[in-house]
C-alpha cells in the first residue's frame, strides 16, 4: 500500500509538472512521417495516410490525433493522444494527461510510460504491459488487456467492453479498496503482486481472468493424473 502510495504521489507530480500550452502555438498536421522533439509546442496535431510514422522524444502537445494507419511512438515529452482509424500510437515513456484508443484504433503503453489515464471505447484496444497510470477505462465495445504495470487508482468498464487482465492467483474481494466495485489482487505473469481497485458496482463483470499458461499446463496435467486414478 505505501508503495502504490508512493506511485500515485509520483504520477500526480509528473502530471502537475506539465507545461501550458503558450497563447501563440499552433496546430501541426503530418502527412508524411516525421518527429516531435525537445523544444517543439503544438495545440492540435493530427496525423494522416497509412505509411507515416511519427517519433516523439520530446515537446509539447496538447492533443494528438493519429488517423489511417499511421503510427505514433512515443519515448518522452508531454501530450494528450488518441488513436483512431485502425493507427497505432506506442507509449514506452513520456508524461501524458491521457491516452486513449477508440475507433478501431489501438494503443501499446508500456515501458516507463506515466498517464493520467488510459481507455478503450468504440471498438478501440488498450493494451497495457507496463508503466503507471492512475484510472484505466473501457466502454463502448473497447477491450482493454492488462499484463503488466500499476494502477495507482481504480478501474471502470461499461457497456460491451471486455477487460482481459493476464496473471495468476487471483482474488476478488467484493468490498475491498477504496471504490465501490471491490478489489481485485494477484500477481501479474512475471510473478510482481497487482492490486486494483475496481470502481462502479458492475466492472467486475466485465473482466476476463487469463492465468499464465504454465498454469494452464499444471492443471491440464491433473486432470490427466485424476483420469489415469479412475
Amino acid at each position: 500500500m505505501k508503495s502504490q502510495l508512493l506511485l500515485s504521489l509520483a504520477l500526480i507530480t509528473a502530471i502537475l509538472s506539465l507545461g501550458t500550452i503558450p497563447a501563440q502555438a499552433e496546430d501541426k498536421v503530418f502527412t508524411e512521417s516525421g518527429e516531435i522533439v525537445d523544444g517543439d509546442v503544438w495545440v492540435l496535431v493530427d496525423i494522416y495516410n497509412d505509411d507515416t510514422i511519427v517519433d516523439m522524444s520530446g515537446g509539447m502537445c496538447d492533443f494528438i490525433t493519429t488517423h489511417d494507419k499511421s503510427t505514433l511512438n512515443i519515448i518522452g515529452g508531454q501530450a494528450q493522444v488518441g488513436a483512431q482509424d485502425f493507427s497505432i500510437i506506442n507509449i514506452s515513456s513520456g508524461s501524458l494527461s491521457g491516452a486513449h484508443a477508440y475507433n478501431n484504433g489501438k494503443v501499446n503503453f508500456s515501458g516507463n510510460a506515466i498517464s493520467l489515464r488510459l481507455a478503450a471505447v468504440d471498438y478501440g484496444i488498450a493494451n497495457m504491459t507496463g508503466g503507471v497510470v492512475e484510472y484505466l477505462a473501457a466502454g463502448d465495445s473497447g477491450t482493454l488487456n492488462i499484463y503488466s504495470g500499476v494502477v495507482t487508482d481504480s478501474l471502470y468498464a461499461s457497456g460491451n467492453s471486455i477487460v482481459n487482465v493476464f496473471g495468476h492467483d487471483f482474488y476478488y474481494d467484493p468490498s475491498g479498496g477504496m471504490s465501490d466495485g471491490g478489489q481485485l489482487t494477484g500477481f501479474w505473469l512475471d510473478d510482481t503482486s497487482l492490486s486494483i481497485d475496481l470502481y462502479g458496482v458492475n466492472t467486475y463483470s466485465h473482466i476476463n481472468l487469463i492465468p499464465e499458461p504454465s498454469m494452464l499446463l499444471l492443471l491440464g496435467l491433473g486432470s490427466v493424473v485424476i483420469r489415469r486414478k479412475k
